[in-house]
């Protein structure tokens, strides 16, 4: 389910002068990985602790689209699960947030950013939902998904999609409290080969629907 806003446009008069802006965002607005990433890194800043303050998870937030238009694309989870309504009521909340981020001469890189026109959507995680944290992935530890990573994980392999089975998680011993770092362990679906792959090398994550009663599958 989905719930969108109208286009947001920039209510300045001009955008925030170019060298305000960091190359990362630039490269954000070129499609770049690494630009996105630090993009959705900007934008999750101006809108989480509104989320976490209504009780609200961000499951994960995407930045899509191109010249001809973008899309702040949201997916909330909440204990009691996330009506249409929900997803309104928190679009409506989440438009306001990022207005006034634009409008704070404090963070002059999302102002930029935020002054080309975007749809802001906002969805429930669905029964396919995305993993992106490590917490994610330990909470559906036995839980079939598909990982895609951002370069194949062995030099001379070209493999970057990967099914499997989460078996286990591993922090990051450099800095354990970072739910945006570590390791997922994910186990061939069709051997016992088992794939350790690091969240940041993770491009997109999905859980896998099973039916209740397949094997494997915790009830």
């Amino acid at each position: 389910m989905v719930a969108k806003t109208p286009p947001s446009h920039s209510k300045r008069a001009q955008s925030a002068p170019a060298d305000t802006v960091s190359d990362a965002v630039a490269d954000a607005a070129e499609g770049n990985d690494t630009g996105n990433i630090a993009t959705v890194a900007l934008l999750e800043e101006a809108i989480e602790p509104v989320a976490r303050a209504m009780g609200y998870e961000i499951v994960l937030l995407e930045w899509l689209g191109g010249r001809g238009g973008r899309i702040v694309r949201v997916y909330l989870d909440h204990p009691n699960g996330v009506s249409l309504d929900d997803c309104s009521r928190m679009g409506r909340i989440f438009s306001n947030a990022l207005d006034a981020a634009e409008a704070d001469p404090q963070t002059p890189a999302l102002a930029a950013l935020l002054a080309q026109p975007y749809t802001l959507e906002v969805s429930s995680p669905g029964v396919d939902r995305p993993l992106r944290r490590l917490s994610h992935f330990a909470r559906h530890v036995g839980g079939r998904a598909v990982v895609r990573t951002r370069e194949p994980l062995n030099p001379g392999d070209e493999q970057r999609t990967f099914h499997g089975r989460i078996v286990g998680t591993e922090v990051d011993p450099s800095n354990p409290e970072d739910d945006r770092l570590g390791t997922v362990l994910l186990r061939a679906l069709d051997g016992d080969t088992i794939y350790p792959i690091s969240l940041p090398e993770i491009r997109r994550a999905n859980l896998v629907y099973e039916m209740p009663g397949t094997p494997g599958v915790k009830n």
